[in-house]
């Protein structure tokens, strides 16, 4: 379930970002949507295109790739199944006190 969440003003000054494609930063703002309490979500680049980039023509995978390679997520397997970390994800984020707990 998607997640009403905040951008702060320094997410457009930050450098390693700006290195990155527009829909990569589009992607990695997406995932803070679905990511659970603790940044925390499925690596389903699939779904993730078509809730985070429907009308877009791009490769979600490759997205996700830019964004682990820039440091901004981890992409891990557990029990396997894959999952991504958004790192640092309660420093820029209030998740509301009702959220469920992470299942992952």
């Amino acid at each position: 379930m998607a997640r009403i969440r905040s951008i702060k003003p320094e997410f457009f000054d930050d450098e390693e970002l700006s290195r990155l494609t527009p829909l990569a930063r589009l992607m990695f703002i997406g995932l803070w949507l679905w990511a659970d309490r603790e940044g925390r979500l499925k690596d389903q680049p699939a779904r993730l295109k078509r809730n985070i980039l429907a009308y877009d023509r791009c490769n979600p995978d490759a997205l996700l790739d830019a964004l682990a390679g820039a440091g901004v997520i981890v992409r891990y397997e557990s029990s396997g199944e894959r999952f991504i970390q958004v790192k640092h994800f309660l420093r820029h984020q209030r998740p509301h006190i009702k959220e469920v707990p992470s299942t992952y």
